[in-house]
C-alpha cells in the first residue's frame, strides 16, 4: 500500500531531506494529489519539479502521473471502506449488533471453511524452514502477530518489505500473502509480476473468491458473510491457523 511505502522513506530519512518534505506533505494531502499538477505539488515542498521526479521514483513509480494515479486508487479504497458503528445508534446498540454479527460471521466461517485446504496450509507451514509473509495496509499488523507467535515455536518467519524487493528466496521457504480483499493486486501490478516468478510455494489467505487471482499456488478462501465484517474474519483465520500450527507442532 502507498502509505506504507510513505511511512517506511518518513523513518529513513531526516526531516530536513527532500524525499522527507515530500513524504509528509503526500501523507497529508493524499485525498487532494490527484487534482494537483506537479508543479502544484513541488511549490508546497518547495522544491524543484526535477526533485519531485526523483522522489516518486525512489517510491517505485515510473512518472508522476502513474504515482498520481495510485494517490486516487488508494483514495477509492479508503472511501470504499465500510464503518462498522452507526451513527444512527447509541454505544450500547452498536456494540449489541456488532457482538451479534460476530457471532454470526465466526458461525458461517466455521460452517462453510475449506477444512482440507486449512490443514494443507498448517501442514505447509510446519514443513517449511522459513516462512515469509507480505501484507499491505492493516494486514502488516497481522504479520507481526504471526511472526511473534512462531518465535515461541521456533518458527523462523520473515515479514517481507512492501516493495517486495529485498527478500531471499529458496528451497524449504513458504511465501504466504494476506489480502483481506484482493485489492493489492488491483493497486500493485507489479507485485503480481513479482509474485509469479517466485521459485517457492504460495499461499494466498483472502476473503476474495475471484477466481482471476489465479497466480498462487494455492488459496484459502475465508468464507464472507459480509464484505464490511472481512477485516475480523481474516483476523479469526490467523488465529484458527496459529492454533493449528501449535497444535501440530508436536507431530513433527
Amino acid at each position: 500500500m502507498l502509505v506504507d511505502k510513505i511511512n517506511e522513506f518518513l523513518n529513513k530519512y531526516a526531516p530536513t531531506s527532500s524525499m522527507y518534505v515530500f513524504c509528509a506533505y503526500i501523507k497529508s494531502n493524499i485525498h487532494i494529489i490527484n487534482h494537483l499538477t506537479i508543479e502544484d505539488v513541488a511549490k508546497k515542498c518547495y522544491t524543484s519539479k526535477g526533485q519531485i521526479s526523483k522522489c516518486v521514483k525512489n517510491l517505485g513509480y515510473n512518472s508522476y502521473l502513474e504515482f498520481r494515479d495510485a494517490c486516487l486508487d488508494y483514495s477509492k479504497q479508503i472511501n470504499e471502506k465500510t464503518t462498522i458503528f452507526s451513527k444512527e445508534n447509541d454505544l450500547p446498540h452498536n456494540i449489541k449488533l456488532f457482538s451479534t454479527n460476530i457471532i454470526k460471521m465466526i458461525d458461517y466461517i466455521s460452517t462453510n471453511l475449506n477444512n482440507s485446504l486449512l490443514n494443507k496450509l498448517v501442514n505447509d507451514i510446519l514443513q517449511s524452514n522459513v516462512i515469509y509473509l507480505y501484507a499491505q495496509g492493516d494486514n502488516r499488523i497481522l504479520c507481526n502477530y504471526i511472526q511473534t507467535k512462531f518465535s515461541s515455536l521456533f518458527i523462523p518467519v520473515v515479514i517481507c518489505d512492501i516493495d517486495f524487493e529485498n527478500t531471499y528466496f529458496s528451497q524449504g521457504k513458504l511465501l504466504i500473502v494476506i489480502s483481506t480483499n484482493g485489492t493489492i493486486f488491483r493497486l500493485d501490478k507489479k507485485l503480481i509480476s513479482k509474485i509469479k516468478k517466485l521459485n517457492i510455494k504460495t499461499w494466498l489467505i483472502t476473503c476474495n473468491d475471484d477466481i482471476s487471482i489465479n497466480f498462487f499456488d494455492e488459496k484459502l478462501i475465508v468464507p464472507s458473510l459480509e464484505n464490511k465484517y472481512n477485516e475480523y474474519s481474516i483476523k479469526y483465520i490467523i488465529d484458527i491457523i496459529l492454533a493449528s500450527v501449535h497444535l501440530m507442532r508436536g507431530k513433527y
